[in-house]
């Protein structure tokens, strides 16, 4: 069994988790689970996140978003208002997994975790966290049955 048979395994048993969520969205947030939790992205405090978000927006060429932060809750780790074009991480660390799904969203433009959202969030991950963590992220998408486009699509520029 490969590895990454292994990791989608895993991914399609850890969705059940996600009780509140679409069969779509507990797989995607189980697949995102299980690349973090093998690769790891880095750590900000809640003082340096929004310094790191300038940078990333600066290079996608899109507005910074306004940035508040919360305290811990069990149910949700960050969240972004589209609307009012706001991300809310919750506690004192975020890792960069988390403040690009935010991103991802705010770039797409809506808050589901649709094809044009995971598309997204691997292409933000391969420019802003590693080639390896995005190539492992989009197989576990595509492994679990996730609609992904192919992976060179990933590496496109603005």
């Amino acid at each position: 069994m490969s590895p990454l048979h292994t990791f989608v395994q895993v991914a399609v048993a850890r969705a059940n988790e996600y009780q509140k969520c679409s069969p779509e969205q507990a797989l995607t947030y189980a697949c995102e689970d299980i690349v973090d939790n093998e690769l790891g992205s880095r750590n900000f405090s809640s003082h340096h996140i929004e310094q790191w978000l300038q940078h990333v927006c600066t290079r996608e060429d899109i507005e910074l978003p306004q940035v508040v932060v919360g305290r811990a809750t069990r149910t949700s780790l960050a969240s972004v208002d589209i609307e009012s074009h706001t991300i809310c991480f919750r506690g004192k660390v975020t890792t960069a997994a988390t403040a690009l799904h935010e991103v991802a969203h705010v770039i797409v433009g809506a808050d589901s975790h649709g094809v044009l959202f995971r598309d997204e969030l691997v292409r933000l991950s391969r420019a802003h966290i590693s080639v390896e963590y995005a190539a492992l992220l989009h197989g576990v998408y595509q492994g679990v049955g996730l609609e992904m486009s192919p992976w060179p699509a990933s590496a496109s520029q603005r």
